[in-house]
């Protein structure tokens, strides 16, 4: 059997009596791109911190290369993992939030070798080499010394993208990576994201950029109250939409 890269089976999620997500069915391959739109309280974002255990589901599990994530197999029974076996887990898909989440203290280069050399052991010499290699990748080759503070919103969220990358993840995370920026930087943030679309990277994207999930996007799902309502190639959702919820919702953001 072969497996899909990352997979969400069955993911139920609830916060007190609200159901969040309801029986979430999710593949994606190596390589693929899902970005996911649906209105502000779908369970977006939900779903996504569910893939890296971020949230642990209530029932469903997710799958990484065909291992549950956060599970492991004693005889014929799941068991949890213990905490620095997870970690591992998660160091294979790389997270971006809405906020930038950096460290005020440290400044650009710190910020993204702190992780490779903590939990990897990366020599400091060959983590300076990599994180600065991703800086220029990102644009900011010139801002390796600066504090956090010293940076724009949009500079801010691509060091966040470098420090992510640095772990070297099979699979990038996005949840609403541009939300948080004033409209005029948020181009800066989609060109490294469009970047990472051409080297290969894969990706799931919770965006409420609708030209940019067009354009990138091998498939496109669309949540509403908490489940997938329909899912397809970019041209299928926005052009041939089945289900009146997804058409609804298209005519209001396009």
């Amino acid at each position: 059997m072969t497996w899909p890269l990352l997979k969400a089976d069955n993911i139920h999620k609830s916060f007190s009596s609200n159901h969040v997500l309801r029986g979430v069915d999710l593949e994606v391959n190596m390589g693929e791109v899902q970005c996911v739109i649906g209105p502000s309280g779908s369970g977006k974002s939900t779903l996504l911190r569910c893939l890296n255990l971020l949230e642990r589901p209530d029932e469903g599990y997710v799958y990484l290369g065909g291992e549950p994530v956060g599970y492991s197999w004693t005889g014929d029974d799941l068991r949890e993992m213990k905490p620095a076996a997870l970690a591992g887990q998660r160091e294979r898909m790389g997270m971006v939030f809405q906020s930038f989440n950096l460290f005020g203290h440290l400044n650009v280069l710190e910020n993204i070798t702190l992780a490779p050399r903590l939990i990897n052991g990366t020599k400091e010499s060959l983590a300076n080499e990599e994180a600065r290699a991703l800086l220029a990748t990102v644009g900011l080759a010139d801002k390796a010394e600066h504090k956090p503070a010293q940076l724009s919103g949009g500079q801010q969220q691509r060091v966040a993208i470098a420090r992510a990358l640095a772990m070297r993840p099979e699979v990038m995370l996005f949840d609403e990576p541009t939300s948080a920026l004033d409209p005029e930087l948020v181009g800066e943030v989609l060109d490294v994201m469009r970047k990472l679309v051409d080297d290969g990277m894969t990706m799931v994207i919770v965006t409420h950029e609708m030209t940019f999930a067009q354009e990138v996007a091998d498939k496109v799902v669309f949540m509403d109250g908490g489940m997938i309502v329909e899912s397809g190639t970019p041209s299928e959702v926005f052009r041939q939409s089945t289900h009146p919820r997804t058409a609804a919702f298209l005519a209001r953001v396009l």
